[in-house]
């Protein structure tokens, strides 16, 4: 959702797939920016990140993954560089193909369910009054991914970390 709120907001189209994914480009702050959408399980999301950096010569500090996070609640944003995955599979798909666990990170707090149906609970479409938080929640991720572009990691993290 973040992804496609990003190429909304800078009008552009994913194109033909590529790299295992949906790719486009926006140029940020003159700086050009490729927006990947795998299309791998998430659990192998990771495949389809490193033959896009690979086929770039990127390097990992470049990358930025956004994921959700059942430890956060619903919502809540945070970001940070070069953490473990802390059992996210995508993630951990990610450490893996890149052998490297230096890139950013934005976490988007998602709630973790009531009983132990997690796969069932991440897979299901938010209810309304969550789609609520959620569409709230768009902007500030997106601004915050902005500020992280131009402005660096902490002045991100001071304006993502805050709760409104």
């Amino acid at each position: 959702m973040v992804i496609d709120e990003l190429a909304r907001k800078y009008r552009v189209r994913f194109f033909f797939p590529r790299y295992k994914g949906r790719v486009c480009r926006v140029t940020i702050s003159e700086e050009e920016i490729l927006l990947l959408k795998p299309y791998t399980y998430m659990n192998r999301s990771g495949e389809s990140v490193a033959r896009a950096m690979e086929h770039l010569n990127l390097y990992s500090d470049q990358l930025i993954v956004v994921h959700d996070d059942l430890d956060l609640e619903l919502g809540q944003v945070k970001i940070n560089f070069a953490s473990k995955s802390a059992g996210h599979k995508g993630v951990e798909s990610i450490i893996s193909e890149l052998g490297t666990d230096e890139f950013y990170r934005v976490r988007l707090g998602i709630g973790r369910p009531e009983g132990d149906e997690v796969v069932d609970y991440v897979l299901s479409p938010f209810s309304p009054q969550e789609l609520e938080k959620v569409k709230k929640m768009l902007p500030k991720v997106v601004q915050a991914v902005e500020i992280l572009l131009t402005e660096g990691l902490e002045r991100a993290q001071n304006f993502a970390h805050r709760r409104d």
